[in-house]
């Protein structure tokens, strides 16, 4: 049996792990005249409404059911326009008909979503991962007209056979209704489905590579997006445990065997990410990760875990040493990487290596941290937390926390060098807060607020000198407080823009 007819299988087995199915029944079972009465559209017509803000209307009160999302939702609601197709309003000769065709759409859309959440068994180890089947599949998916046809085919025999005939999955609807040059039309229809089926996939990329991509290209694409996201859950599923057995739940920090499976998940999700072109999430100034790049990632992630069991026991009496065993592996986790990479026992070394950092943190050794390492780490601390979530759904506090700490570090780059600057510090450290502050605008794609920082942060500069004037306090008005004033200015500045930016979301 051809691989891509038992992923099939695989799909209609694990359709009740995943709720856009509930969604997708739901909707299949209703008719246009039952969603023409509940969206109270009894007397709507073709001939006397705006067909494309109609359809348009639909689609989205249907999505929007499923999608809470915002940014997902109109991403769902744009990205037909964004490949090229524009909706033909004279084509609809009903309203029946109309409301029938953005259902069909809105349904087909839905399955492109759950697809790549259940097209591997969440139980199947990395390695095992079916991915020529996977790749048959998504090639059928992409193809034409006539292969969605016979995959629609196949997954029909597959549910007839868990007894759910009357639930159709037909990916054709995409793009029925909308009119695009024919020259282009199937090249076009491939990237769109493409893009949904790697938005659900979770890892960014970008819509211009996405569109250079060829044929074989962009199956190779979604493919790598597809197994990317799975080896990535298991991976963190991996660490985090579940049930009674959570290996890294302090303080045990596993054992050989475990963090051995660890590697392996590493080494199946490191094939598939470097695949991806149109991905910028496993890449560092345009160039791919390399091994060194994905181990350390690996030792961020066991960082990150435990820095969430700080987080969670804050309420339940602080943890000195966890916080302390956090702390070395986040400042030495590069070294960590670079003596692991070299191992021939990986799994039984990486056991070593977090034994002895528990020893260390025990005995209160706390990391010898220099102020460009600190500054360094914090930089990158923030470009990974913002790549794994959305601005606007990141808390004010944790914001402002991670703001300030990045500015801080500046303060301690400068103060180190201070004997060697001399009468050029103050420069020095309006170039590099200017620099730090461009960078986190454009980390957190704020691009247009660029023109704003220098004035904003002037302003907050001159407000709280005029504060600490008005309170009296006039010894910080000293030229020994000029280098933190001036940090401050822009760590005010750039704060202020971004939670700007965050209330336009509210």
């Amino acid at each position: 049996m051809e691989g891509w007819v038992l992923t099939t299988r695989t799909i209609v087995e694990n359709l009740h792990n995943t709720w856009l199915y509930r969604t997708i029944e739901d909707w299949s079972r209703r008719d246009a005249l039952k969603i023409r009465e509940e969206l109270g559209l009894a007397s709507f017509s073709v001939t006397s409404s705006d067909t494309v803000e109609m359809y348009t209307s639909i689609k989205r009160h249907i999505l929007s059911k499923t999608i809470r999302d915002s940014e997902t939702l109109d991403f769902l609601m744009k990205v037909p326009s964004w490949v090229g197709f524009s909706l033909d309003g004279d084509d609809f000769r009903s309203g029946q008909q109309l409301i029938g065709t953005a259902r069909e759409e809105a349904i087909a859309m839905l399955w492109l979503m759950a697809l790549p959440k259940i097209i591997i068994s969440p139980t199947t180890l990395p390695e095992s991962y079916p991915i020529e089947g996977i790749r048959g599949f998504i090639k059928r998916i992409l193809d034409s007209d006539d292969s969605r046809n016979e995959l629609r085919e196949q997954m029909s025999t597959e549910m007839e056979s868990r007894d759910i005939p009357d639930i159709v999955f037909n990916p054709n609807p995409i793009g029925r209704g909308y009119m695009i040059d024919e020259s282009i039309r199937d090249q076009r229809l491939r990237a769109l489905i493409a893009l949904v089926v790697m938005k659900s996939s979770g890892c960014p990329f970008d819509l211009d590579e996405v569109f250079s991509l060829d044929e074989k290209g962009i199956v190779e694409e979604a493919t790598a997006n597809i197994v990317t996201m799975h080896a990535q859950t298991m991976l963190r599923n991996q660490i985090t445990g579940g049930g009674g057995l959570r290996p890294f739940d302090w303080p045990l920090i596993g054992n050989p065997e475990i963090c051995g499976r660890l590697f392996m998940t590493l080494d199946i999700l490191a094939q598939s990410a470097t695949k991806m072109v149109a991905c910028s999430m496993f890449s560092s100034d345009k160039e791919k990760w390399s091994d060194l790049d994905f181990m350390a990632f690996l030792i961020q992630e066991l960082a990150d875990y435990y820095s969430e069991i700080v987080r969670t026991r804050l309420g339940k009496g602080q943890n000195h040493e966890l916080s302390l065993f956090v702390d070395l592996i986040n400042e030495e986790k590069m070294e960590i990487a670079k003596r692991l990479l070299d191992s021939s026992d990986i799994g039984h070394d990486l056991f070593d290596e977090l034994t002895e950092y528990k020893q260390r943190a025990k005995t209160g050794e706390k990391p010898d941290i220099s102020p460009e390492r600190r500054f360094g780490v914090v930089l990158s601390t923030l470009k990974q937390s913002l790549e794994e979530e959305k601005l606007e759904s990141i808390p004010r506090e944790t914001i402002i926390d991670q703001v300030d700490d990045t500015f801080d570090a500046i303060v301690e780059v400068v103060e180190s060098y201070l004997d060697s600057l001399g009468d050029e510090a103050e420069r020095f450290t309006q170039a590099l807060c200017f620099e730090t502050s461009i960078r986190l605008i454009q980390l957190l794609d704020l691009g247009e607020a660029m023109m704003d920082l220098p004035w904003v942060s002037r302003f907050i500069a001159e407000e709280s000198a005029r504060t600490d004037i008005t309170d009296g306090d006039l010894s910080k008005l000293d030229d020994k407080y000029r280098i933190q004033r001036i940090v401050s200015g822009y760590a005010g500045g750039v704060t202020y823009l971004i939670l700007q930016h965050q209330s336009n979301f509210k």
